[in-house]
C-alpha cells in the first residue's frame, strides 16, 4: 500500500499528459513528441513481458527480480532529473536525453511488471484486490493533489526554463525510489512448484473471455492517443501556460474523489462496471474539450482523472482475476505487450494533430472509447462466478 502511494506521488510529477505534455510543449517539439513521451512509459513497460513471461514464471520468488530492476529504474530517472539542471542551453540535446531516459525507464519497468502483478496475485486475495487497488489510488491521489500544489509553486519560481521542470523531476525521481524499495522488501512467498508456461502468441485467441477482454484493452489503448492532447491544446491553443499546475491538481482531485465511488462500485458490481464507466466518460471528454469555452477547460483534466482512474483500477483487477494461476504470466504478459505496441498511439495522434489539428485525434479518441464501451458490455462478470464480492 505505502508502494502505490508513493508510486502515484512520483507518477504526479511525471504525469505524461499535463506535466511532460507540457515540458515537450515549451521545448517546441512538435505533436508526435509529445505524445512519444508518454508513450516510452507506458509501452515501454508493457512491451517486453511476453519475452519475459517463461523467465519470470520459474522463478520461486518473483520479487528478486523486481528490486535489481528498482535501481536501473532510479537511474533512469535521474539521467532526466540532471539533464534538465544541465543541459537547458542546448534544447535539442535535452530533448534527446528526455527520450533516452523515459525509454530506459519504460524498459526497466517492463522487467519489474510482471514480478510486481505476480507478487500481488500470490500475497492478495482475489476479493481484496479491486479494494486494495482503489484505496491505493485514494490515498496516492491525495498525495498527488498536493504534488500538484508543489507543481504549481515550482513553475511559478523566477528561475528559467528547463530548471522549473528539471527539480519537479528530481522530486518525482526520490518518491519512485523510496516506493521501488518499500516493495522489494515484500515478504513474498515462494512457488511450492516452479510452474513452466509454455507460451504461444496465440493464447488469447484460445480463451473466448481473454479475447473480449483483449479487444476491449486494444480500444482503450488506441483512443489513449488524445491522452496528452489535452494540455499541449491547453498551453498552445488556448495559451494556459501557467495553469499547468492547477490542471494537475484538478486532475488528481478527480482520481482521488472518484476513487471514493470506484471502490464501491467494485465490490458490488464487479471490475467490469469501472471498465464501462471509465469508456464513457472516456467518449464524452474529446466532445467537451472542443465544445468548453477557455475559463471552464478545467471540466476536461477533472473527467480525465476519473476516467483513467476508473480503466487503470478495472482493467488491472480484471487481468490479474482473469488468468488462471497456471498461466498467469502469460495471460498477463501476452496481454500487456500487445496493448504496450498499441501504447504508442499518442504518436499517431501527435502526427494526425500536425495535419488537421488536435480536433483529429480527439474524433478517433471519442470514437474507440465508445466502441469499447460497447465491446464492454460483453465482458464476463468475473467476481460474480467467483464468489468473491456480494451484490
Amino acid at each position: 500500500m505505502l508502494n502505490g502511494w508513493l508510486v502515484l506521488l512520483g507518477d504526479a510529477f511525471f504525469n505524461g499528459s499535463i506535466v511532460l505534455a507540457s515540458f515537450a510543449a515549451k521545448l517546441g517539439a512538435a505533436n508526435w513528441v509529445v505524445g512519444l513521451l508518454p508513450a516510452l512509459l507506458t509501452a515501454g513497460s508493457m512491451v517486453p513481458q511476453v519475452f519475459l513471461a517463461s523467465y519470470v514464471a520459474r522463478l520461486p520468488v518473483k520479487v528478486v527480480l523486481y528490486r535489481r530492476m528498482a535501481m536501473l529504474r532510479v537511474a533512469s530517472l535521474g539521467l532526466v532529473a540532471l539533464g534538465g539542471f544541465f543541459l537547458g542551453h542546448k534544447p535539442e540535446l535535452l530533448l534527446w536525453v528526455f527520450v533516452v531516459g523515459l525509454g530506459l525507464n519504460g524498459l526497466f519497468t517492463g522487467f519489474s511488471s510482471l514480478p510486481f502483478w505476480e507478487t500481488i496475485a500470490k500475497t492478495i486475495p482475489m476479493e481484496r484486490r479491486a479494494s486494495l487497488f482503489s484505496m491505493r489510488n485514494l490515498v496516492g491521489g491525495a498525495l498527488a493533489f498536493l504534488a500538484g500544489l508543489l507543481v504549481r509553486q515550482v513553475l511559478e519560481l523566477p528561475l528559467p526554463f528547463p530548471y522549473p521542470y528539471a527539480i519537479l523531476f528530481t522530486l518525482g525521481t526520490l518518491a519512485f525510489a523510496y516506493g521501488w524499495h518499500l516493495f522489494g522488501q515484500i515478504d513474498e512467498p515462494p512457488d511450492k512448484e516452479v510452474r513452466k508456461e509454455e507460451l504461444s502468441l496465440t493464447l488469447p485467441f484460445r480463451d473466448f473471455y481473454f479475447r473480449r477482454f483483449l479487444r476491449v484493452r486494444v480500444l482503450l489503448a488506441i483512443a489513449g492517443m488524445v491522452e496528452p492532447f489535452y494540455a499541449a491544446y491547453a498551453v498552445r491553443n488556448l495559451g494556459h501556460k501557467g495553469e499547468v499546475g492547477i490542471y494537475l491538481m484538478v486532475y488528481t482531485s478527480a482520481s482521488v474523489l472518484s476513487n471514493l465511488l470506484w471502490v464501491r462500485l467494485s465490490r458490488r458490481f464487479g471490475s467490469r462496471s469501472l471498465i464501462l464507466i471509465g469508456a464513457a466518460l472516456g467518449a464524452l471528454t474529446p466532445a467537451l474539450a472542443l465544445l468548453l469555452p477557455a475559463s471552464l477547460f478545467w471540466v476536461v483534466f477533472a473527467l480525465q482523472g476519473a476516467y483513467l482512474s476508473a480503466i487503470g483500477v478495472g482493467t488491472a483487477t480484471y487481468l490479474v482475476n482473469l488468468a488462471p494461476t497456471e498461466a498467469r504470466s502469460s495471460y498477463i504478459g501476452l496481454s500487456n505487450t500487445i496493448v504496450g505496441l498499441l501504447s504508442f498511439s499518442p504518436v499517431l495522434g501527435g502526427l494526425l494533430a500536425d495535419r488537421v489539428g488536435y480536433a483529429g485525434p480527439m474524433l478517433v479518441a471519442a470514437v474507440c472509447y465508445a466502441w469499447a464501451l460497447y465491446a464492454g458490455r460483453r465482458l464476463k462478470l468475473l467476481e460474480a462466478a467467483a464468489g468473491g464480492q456480494t451484490p
